[in-house]
């Protein structure tokens, strides 16, 4: 039986049965034998136990030795096999790491260890970071024009390959540039050479083209020297091309930087909690992405000449292995390598990018677990710089008010990094219904993620769109028209905030872990977070904060840094307070600050500082404030009383 190809989102594969020759599709399971041959004599209570380790043994085996003659034999980017070779290479390294998920690494220890597995793991490794290996393939690709472009490389004077000639001789040059991947000075060569007749220029090049480039003489590439670009900017040609750099680990800061004034929340909407799960975000987010990456894919291939096609595509598989070997290497603990402490956080935020949440929480608590007192204390003050990252960005989008009869207009808006858009429509919201609609979506086809609006405000309910970009279009018929549309579009980034949270959370959840943490650097970092951000990144510092705050330690939490969250909440407050008798749902921020600032206060009162805490929650404005209204407050009495005083004088001589 030969394997044509695997499924794995549905668990089966394509298979060829070699007697008689047909094609069939069979599940997983019917593809591995139900009784090795070294368990056979083994009792039935060993049998399943053996069964599983010789299985394991035997698929590490078969991995590593399709890995390692891969690795051998070295295929050159410009051999036949080269695209065939670098794709076995990347779905063995699939398999493989795919087989380590599933037994665990522990499991699969020994074996590792006896395979040599390790050092091929580093040996993909080194490959995707040697610069000189990236320069000598750029110089060879570079080869072939080289021996057509030796000009002097400081004369800057070349001629355009199009100057001189009229518009239609112009077009066709750039068809036929575009069309065969024709270098234009070689075009023009032959142009020239043809006594500069189109028909005959025409012939020329089809009689040289062989499928893949035009074949030219020395003739030809002498002449075409006269329209070669200069070679001196081959060095940002360079700088230009996209180098793999591995994993950009910036050295942890020890203490933040100080915030006087909490963000100002603009937008109500950033302050909305999500309604869709998360696990529902990711997988609509992974499906885009593939979307995406098919598309980019497609596109590029498709301006590319077969060869380039090729070479191309051994790049693309290169990249899928090296992308594998490194999450074995996070899988496995002797071969991480660390530079340093810190480097673990980033490693568990590229296994967060690309795991689902329960895999990547079970890695987390193995990880603590393993952890020493230095590491606990640097892998948390890496997760709260993590958090410090930027978060969310709004966009808001309207129509006339009202709108117009007749229209039809489209759009789309666009927040680059964030996983997911959330939408919130104004109250006004209203349309003609079932004659005026707006239609948003995720895809430009207006296919994916499809919701429709139209009618009363009641039936303008808010949503959350997966990735970083959506699509609206807005339709009105030729009569009756109503206020119109207006939405916020608030996206929400994942980024590295979400893995510093996840890091975060799980320490203070783990008692064991707690009491090597240095709370008082997190409580400081927390705040500054809490001070910064917007939104729900905001929110889930304030968890944090929370959380900090039920530890038993003592000395962990500086209250007095609360002072700029502590102004953010009294002018939600007094804003509440402008308008007594309107009723309303508190928003989540101002209900979480009031939870922070009650145990605040408990803190504070068992600590015995609270007058402590008090004078430095107040501003100097704030007890001016104060002051005036309760001499105010004195002399109202007084007068009416009839006892005039000072404060009496002091409202007399008040404007």
């Amino acid at each position: 039986m030969i394997l044509l190809k695997h499924f794995t989102e549905k668990n089966h594969a394509a298979v060829v049965d070699v007697k008689t020759r047909k094609r069939k599709t069979v599940k997983d399971y019917q593809l591995i034998q139900s009784q090795d041959s070294t368990t056979a004599g083994l009792p039935e209570q060993s049998k399943g136990q053996g069964s599983s380790k010789a299985l394991l043994s035997r698929y590490l085996s078969n991995f590593t030795f399709i890995i390692s003659h891969l690795l051998q034999t070295n295929q050159d980017n410009g051999s036949p096999d080269a695209v065939e070779a670098s794709w076995v290479l990347s779905l063995a390294l699939k398999g493989l790491y795919n087989t380590l998920k599933k037994h665990g690494v522990e499991q699969a220890q020994e074996d590792i260890q006896q395979s040599g597995l390790t050092q091929l793991l580093r040996e993909i490794h080194s490959m995707a970071q040697d610069p000189e290996r990236d320069q000598r393939e750029q110089e060879k690709e570079h080869d072939s024009d080289h021996s057509s472009s030796c000009a002097d490389d400081t004369d800057v004077n070349k001629s355009d390959p199009l100057e001189g000639l009229d518009e239609e001789t112009k077009i066709c040059f750039q068809i036929t540039h575009d069309a065969l991947n024709a270098p234009l000075p070689i075009l023009r060569a032959m142009y020239e050479l043809q006594m500069k007749r189109t028909d005959s220029f025409f012939l020329e090049v089809q009689k040289r083209f062989d499928g893949e480039e035009i074949k030219t003489d020395e003739t030809i590439r002498t002449l075409a020297q006269k329209w070669q670009p200069t070679r001196r900017p081959r060095s940002e040609e360079r700088n230009t091309k996209a180098v793999d750099t591995d994993m950009i680990v910036v050295s942890c800061m020890s203490k933040p930087s100080h915030c006087e004034k909490a963000t100002e929340e603009i937008n109500l909407v950033a302050q909305k909690l999500i309604t869709k799960s998360e696990s529902d975000i990711q997988l609509s987010y992974a499906k885009q992405r593939r979307t995406k990456s098919s598309a980019l894919l497609h596109k590029e291939l498709d301006v590319r000449s077969n060869r380039a096609v090729r070479q191309y595509l051994v790049k693309v598989n290169q990249a899928i292995a090296t992308l594998y070997a490194r999450h074995e290497k996070a899988l496995s603990e002797e071969a991480l390598e660390l530079s340093g402490a810190s480097h673990m956080a980033y490693i568990l935020d590229m296994l967060m990018q690309l795991e689902e949440k329960p895999f990547w929480e079970k890695i987390l608590q193995r990880v603590l677990k393993g952890c020493s007192q230095s590491m606990l204390c640097s892998l948390s003050l890496t997760a709260c710089q993590f958090m410090e990252e930027p978060g969310t960005a709004v966009q808001v989008r309207e129509s006339k008010h009202p709108y117009d009869n007749n229209t039809n207009f489209e759009d789309k808006v666009h927040i680059p990094g964030a996983i997911y858009l959330s939408v919130k429509f104004d109250s006004r919201c209203y349309t003609e219904e079932g004659c005026d609609e707006l239609i948003i979506s995720s895809s430009s086809d207006f296919l994916q993620d499809v919701h429709n609006f139209s009618g009363s405000p009641q039936k303008w309910s808010d949503l959350e769109i997966p990735g970083d970009t959506l699509y609206y279009k807005f339709m009105s018929d030729m009569s009756n028209t109503e206020w119109g549309y207006k939405f916020t579009v608030t996206g929400g980034h994942r980024g590295r905030f979400q893995t510093g949270f996840e890091i975060l959370k799980q320490m203070l959840a783990d008692d064991q872990v707690l009491s090597h943490l240095p709370l008082a650097d997190i409580w400081e970092w927390q705040v500054g977070v809490a001070c910064r951000q917007t939104g729900s990144q905001r929110l889930k510092a304030i968890h944090l904060l929370l959380r900090l705050l039920q530890c038993q330690s003592q000395t962990a939490c500086e209250l007095t840094l609360l002072r700029p969250l502590w102004q953010l909440f009294m002018s939600m407050e007094n804003s509440l307070s402008q308008d007594p008798t309107s009723i309303t749902v508190l928003l989540p921020l101002h209900r979480a600050l009031t939870e922070l600032f009650f145990i605040a206060e408990a803190r504070a009162i068992a600590q015995g500082i609270l007058q402590e805490y008090l004078l430095a929650m107040t501003t100097d404005e704030q007890l001016l404030n104060h002051t005036a209204m309760a001499l105010k407050n004195i002399a109202a009495i007084s007068l009416a009383i009839n006892y005039p005083n000072k404060s009496t004088k002091l409202l007399n001589m008040s404007p």
